[in-house]
């Protein structure tokens, strides 16, 4: 479950930029979410407001309009039933205001006729023509315009009517018998009074098919002035202010009596007088709703048909004492129309932004973050080990900026941290360790300079070791001085190193004087110091660390960089402190190794001093072969790493001559050995025996021996001083042995003698053993001179393994000690199983070398060492190897061993033999092909011979040589 979790977060896990741009792209939706709302509602709001404004407006208007439409009727009322038009009896008297009532009319055009009614019945008004049905009706002419009509009550209701032009011209006048009109029975005329202008409620005109509006007084003598005011012309003004379809503009009374309405329709008019009123337009509702709404206030929000509206009630003064209602209506839907275009608009751009910001965004966010994906990348690489540098995008943030270059800072801190400890395990050499570890701490740290001090191992002083100056390339310490660490002069110092063990600023070693400043390239007041004291692993103070930066860097280092510099310097000194104890340890190693060396040679001075001078010779002849770069050695090269494996081997390629028995090594003659001098003592004894039992008959006999006896016996003398001259001879074995001398051993050897004491007292539990195991035989017993008895077989142990790497096979015994045997060899002094030990040497150096933990680096020690009694044509031993199964450094040091053995001077078992001599007899060698051709003309070319000559071979050795002689 927890690992599905974990895949699950980790599907979860998406780069920067996508974060950056999802983040924007929300935001932006919501930013565009919330503009549509607040622009929805501020629209509405202010749509509401500037309804608001224009119902305001409408209702200015209407109160205008109606100002204009009804005040001045209201005020021509008003200065008509003061004249004395209301006196004129006459058509004539009647029609000479024509003129004046035509000029209203012009002035008034919402008037359609002022009349003027006489309580007997008489009435006349002028009005205008605008009805085609009432033209129709009256039967005008075309061009008629205004009428003038006369009604008399007193001539049988007679009706004339007179029609005008434009221009107020007579056109004709009728005489209308249909029309009979008494205005006495309207509700106008019987309301009307003389203390105020009254406005009468709608009614219809039949002759105009129309509704409209009665104005009208009583003058003084009772004759009613009035005029009509069609509604049509209210509702047209009310129309006019209509902005949207649904608009309402309802003009009402407090009876709820519609006046004027741009919802009317003349198709809603019927022929018989009808008043319209809210109910006829709006449900029971609506009219609950409006009856609710207070005039003059805040729109109100009511629902008619299923439909929202907005409404405001205004109040309409006709006049000082009376008020109308005017409501002002729009259906919700109608007026936010413009706000939901708006709000789709607005959708449809924030869309289309959110669509091309998608890719800006994209576009931004990549930019931001491919500085942290570089960043990111950088750091992946280093948590690698990859220090390959990548190209940073610039960037003006500043948290990234910060990061990039911390990224930077920390990849150059790591690589120089791994360029050092890299450069560190790489270097073996003590002395270019120091420098290696000055220098590349200096570039690190970027340091001015820095200087490297150790305590000696004596502990007594601290010296300086290194010191690198960055400007000047310098690394001179010939003027640092070495201090005693208890010198007063730097007491604050070692105080600090020593005790405190804590780094500290300024308090340094040697004081920078004008020449070290120069070295530096700074003044006095420029040079600014920290010093890190080094530290063993053991928390032992070894020695301390000075580097020095320009004063301006301080504050700069004490807050970034101070621990970095101190564990930078903690490794550094932990290194130094673990390769100098490898250098201790090598050191001690190599005296060992030359300490056995010497052993082996002070061992046996027939060895002389070989196993210090073929080391030397080996090296010199694998160098020049290294360095050389003509065939067969242009691709052969000595590393450090196998210059310090050669050394070793060459050092010990004859540290088995430790096993080989000293009398073997030092064996001068044939008959030498370790010996068990009672037999030389008993055989002393039988002399004695001899010469008792001769004095015996000589005192017996009393005289002496007879001419001819002294002859003969002076003649065996002589034949026994010159047999024993020649087994003297052969003993030394510096000549080849001849056939015949060894049959003349033989033959000298059978002669016998009379043995009286028993050989098997005095010796010891092994020989005693042998010996029981070989003789039985009573005493006294004829014995030969010359004896190889069982006794002398000296066996070898059975249950030693043998390994079949080895060509050299052991002989049957141990040694054989016979003395007829021993004088039979034929070159040297040494038999067969004496020879077998000696060569057993480099077998045992194998397996000894081989039983050391080499390491890996010098795993071929054994095999160098081990190969210098090989030759290369396979004959050689102890494993019989070809050239081509050699290192070159064993053939090598195969050369160097015979040089050496050839011409040493300090052996007393040979004499020196001369350069040519040496030369030759290895030249002979390599036609054997028992050593390398090549490397001994590379041996004699380089004039390696001569080097080594002049060294360590005495002077006579050191004839003249022509080494053409002896090149192949």
């Amino acid at each position: 479950m927890i690992s599905r979790i974990k895949k699950i977060k980790e599907k979860l896990l998406f780069p920067l930029h996508i974060h950056i741009s999802m983040l924007f792209i929300v935001m932006i939706v919501v930013i565009c979410s919330v503009q549509i709302y607040i622009t929805n509602k501020g629209i509405n709001q202010l749509l509401l407001e500037a309804t608001s404004t224009i119902f305001d407006r409408i209702s200015t208007d209407a109160r205008s309009s109606i100002r204009s439409e009804y005040r001045p009727a209201f005020n021509a009322i008003a200065k008509l039933s003061r004249r004395d038009i209301v006196h004129a009896e006459t058509v004539e008297q009647r029609n000479a205001y024509f003129t004046e009532l035509a000029m209203l009319l012009d002035l008034h055009k919402h008037v359609s006729i002022y009349r003027i009614s006489y309580p007997n019945g008489d009435w006349f008004g002028v009005g205008i023509l605008g009805h085609s049905s009432f033209r129709t009706k009256l039967n005008t002419p075309e061009n008629a315009y205004y009428f003038f009509i006369n009604h008399v009550s007193a001539i049988e209701n007679k009706t004339t009517v007179f029609f005008y032009d434009d221009q107020s011209r007579f056109i004709r006048s009728d005489e209308l018998k249909e029309h009979q009109y008494d205005p006495r029975n309207e509700n106008w005329f019987k309301n009307s009074t003389k203390e105020k202008i009254v406005l009468s409620k709608p009614r219809y005109f039949p002759g105009l098919q129309q509704f409209g509006l009665t104005i009208h007084k009583k003058a003084e003598n009772n004759v009613v002035v009035s005029a009509d005011i069609l509604m049509e012309k209210l509702s047209l003004v009310l129309k006019s202010t209509a902005i949207h379809p649904s608009s309402l503009r309802v003009l009402y009374d407090e009876k709820n009596i519609v006046y004027a309405s741009n919802a009317l329709k003349l198709t809603l008019i019927k022929k018989e007088s009808k008043i319209i009123k809210l109910s006829n337009l709006f449900s029971a509702e609506v009219l609950d709703t409006i009856n609710h709404i207070n005039s003059d206030q805040k729109i109100e929000q009511y629902q008619s048909n299923g439909e929202s509206w907005y409404g405001k009630i205004f109040s309409i003064p006709i006049n000082t004492e009376r008020s109308l209602n005017l409501l002002i209506a729009v259906k919700k839907s109608d007026l936010l129309s413009g706000a939901h275009i708006i709000r789709q608009k607005t959708i449809w751009w924030s869309f289309a932004i959110l669509i091309l910001s998608i890719p800006c965004v994209y576009f931004v966010s990549q930019r931001i973050s491919k500085p942290i994906q570089q960043a990111t990348e950088q750091a992946r690489l280093i948590s690698t080990f990859d220090f390959s540098s990548i190209d940073h995008t610039p960037t003006k943030i500043l948290e990234i900026a910060n990061l990039t270059r911390s990224i930077s800072s920390m990849k150059s801190a790591i690589e120089n941290y791994f360029n050092l400890t890299n450069s560190i395990s790489k270097e073996n050499n003590f002395d270019e360790l120091i420098k290696l570890i000055g220098r590349s701490t200096a570039k690190a740290t970027k340091a001015n300079a820095a200087y490297l001090y150790l305590i000696n191992d004596a502990e007594t002083h601290i010296e300086p070791q290194f010191a690198w100056r960055a400007t000047t390339q310098n690394e001179d310490i010939s003027q640092l001085e070495s201090f005693a660490l208890n010198d007063e002069k730097i007491a604050k110092t070692i105080e600090q190193i020593m005790i405190k063990k804590k780094p500290f600023e300024n308090l340094n070693i040697n004081t920078f004087d004008k020449q070290e400043q120069n070295k530096l390239d700074l003044d006095s007041e420029q040079i600014w110091s920290i010093t890190f004291p080094l530290f063993s692993r053991e928390k032992q103070t070894i020695g301390a660390m000075v580097l020095v930066f320009d004063v301006k860097e301080s504050e700069y280092i004490r807050n970034t960089q101070f621990h970095y510099f101190e564990s930078l310097i903690n490794y550094t000194a932990i290194a130094l402190d673990g390769r100098k104890m490898q250098q201790n340890q090598k050191d001690l190693l190599d005296s060992f190794i030359q300490i056995m060396a010497s052993t082996i040679d002070t061992k046996s001075p027939y060895t002389g001093n070989h196993c210090q001078k073929v080391p030397l010779l080996t090296q010199w002849l694998s160098q020049v072969a290294s360095d050389s770069s003509t065939p067969p050695f242009n691709d052969f090269k000595l590393s450090s790493t196998q210059q310090e494996e050669l050394r070793i081997a060459s050092w010990l390629h004859d540290c088995g001559k430790i096993t080989t028995p000293e009398y073997v090594v030092d064996k001068a003659t044939k008959l030498e050995t370790i010996y068990n001098r009672i037999h030389e003592i008993r055989t002393r004894f039988e002399v004695l025996k001899r010469d008792a039992e001769i004095n015996q008959w000589k005192e017996a006999f009393n005289h002496s021996l007879p001419i001819e006896h002294k002859e003969k016996l002076k003649q065996e003398w002589l034949r026994l001083d010159k047999e024993f001259a020649l087994i003297a001879k052969i003993n030394v074995g510096d000549e080849f042995l001849s056939a015949q001398d060894a049959e003349q051993i033989q033959k000298i050897g059978q002669q016998t003698w009379i043995q009286t004491l028993d050989n098997s007292l005095g010796l010891a539990w092994e020989e005693k053993a042998r010996l029981n195991n070989s003789n039985n035989t009573p005493l006294p017993m004829t014995v030969t001179l010359l004896q190889d008895n069982q006794s002398h077989l000296i066996p070898r142990e059975s249950n030693a393994e043998q390994d079949p790497r080895f060509t050299l096979q052991p002989p049957e015994y141990k040694n054989n000690i016979g003395e007829a045997y021993n004088l039979s060899i034929q070159r040297g002094t040494l038999n067969n199983e004496e020879r077998f030990t000696i060569n057993d040497h480099i077998i045992q150096t194998i397996k000894m070398l081989e039983a050391l933990p080499f390491p890996k680096t010098m795993k071929d020690v054994p095999k160098i060492a081990g190969g210098h009694h090989e030759k290369v044509d396979g004959t050689g031993y102890p494993m019989g190897l070809k050239a081509e199964e050699m290192p070159l450094t064993a053939r090598a040091m195969a050369i160097a061993d015979i040089f050496e053995a050839l011409t040493s001077h300090d052996r007393p078992y040979k004499k020196a033999k001369t350069l040519t001599e040496s030369l030759k007899i290895m030249s002979f060698m390599v036609k054997d092909k028992h050593i390398d051709k090549d490397l001994f003309n590379l041996f004699l070319t380089s004039g390696l011979y001569s080097k080594y000559a002049k060294a360590h071979l005495k002077p006579e050795q050191c004839d003249n040589v022509d080494i053409n002689n002896y090149l192949s």
